[in-house]
């Protein structure tokens, strides 16, 4: 049985019980009419989730009592970070959803030279947080993919070359790129931490396209046809994905 998933911060866990609030508790409520009894699944993003029994609905406050504990299985083995240029509104709302369905481990917002959008405030980190979040509960994630600050794509490229764990596989779908195809890359790099830059409206320029090569990171063309910036973030993550054989079930 597919139990409602809920992200929560560590402090409402107090084995045996669970206190719910806020906006958990009102979508518990309001929304989806749960009652005494009914079960849910509560994640305190450490990789494990506990099965809750409702016990006591109060206006903007439930309790539970913890009936199971298991770790969370559904991460990808893979480690996937996606340097996203900024997007106008929708369309990077759309990119975090999907990509935190597909399974991406971390979001790094870049400001590229071709960038219309800005990085905004706090409130709009904050939805898009909110949107990971429901993201991660409707597609039964594990963990909440990271989402960083907005830097420069020069930042970007700096950071994502330092690393304590194994070097990561860099890529950079470009249009102008000649020869080298994602699919033989990752064919025969066979990596576990991959980190992929996406461009904005736009694109990416030559000079930054030239920046990334010298760093290292590898220029794929992803075929003939142009896509979207949305449909390219989208679509080089699922691929990435599909090769590193992350849609297995966990049950076969």
């Amino acid at each position: 049985m597919a139990f409602h998933r809920f992200f929560i911060p560590p402090a409402w866990l107090t084995p045996p019980t669970v206190s719910l609030q806020g906006e958990t508790a009102r979508q518990i409520q309001t929304v989806l009419r749960l009652q005494p009894g009914d079960e849910i699944i509560v994640l305190d993003n450490s990789g494990l989730e506990w099965q809750v029994r409702l016990t006591d609905l109060r206006k903007g406050e439930i309790h539970g009592q913890i009936v199971g504990q298991r770790a969370a299985l559904n991460e990808p083995k893979l480690a996937l970070t996606l340097y996203q240029g900024l997007l106008k509104a929708e369309k990077f709302e759309w990119v975090l959803q999907k990509g935190t369905e597909l399974g991406v481990s971390r979001f790094v917002p870049t400001l590229c030279q071709r960038s219309v959008a800005g990085p905004g405030g706090e409130h709009k980190q904050a939805r898009w947080e909110r949107i990971i979040r429901e993201a991660a509960e409707q597609s039964r994630r594990g963990k909440l993919p990271t989402l960083e600050p907005a830097i420069p794509l020069a930042a970007a490229i700096e950071q994502a070359g330092q690393t304590t764990q194994s070097a990561p596989l860099l890529v950079m779908p470009w249009e102008e790129a000649a020869g080298l195809s994602l699919k033989m890359t990752l064919t025969t790099a066979h990596p576990s931490d991959v980190g992929v830059f996406i461009g904005p409206e736009g694109g990416f320029t030559p000079t930054e396209a030239a920046l990334a090569h010298a760093a290292g990171i590898r220029l794929v063309t992803l075929g003939p046809r142009i896509l979207r910036a949305e449909t390219a973030a989208v679509a080089v993550c699922a691929v990435i994905m599909y090769q590193a054989d992350e849609w297995i079930s966990t049950d076969a």
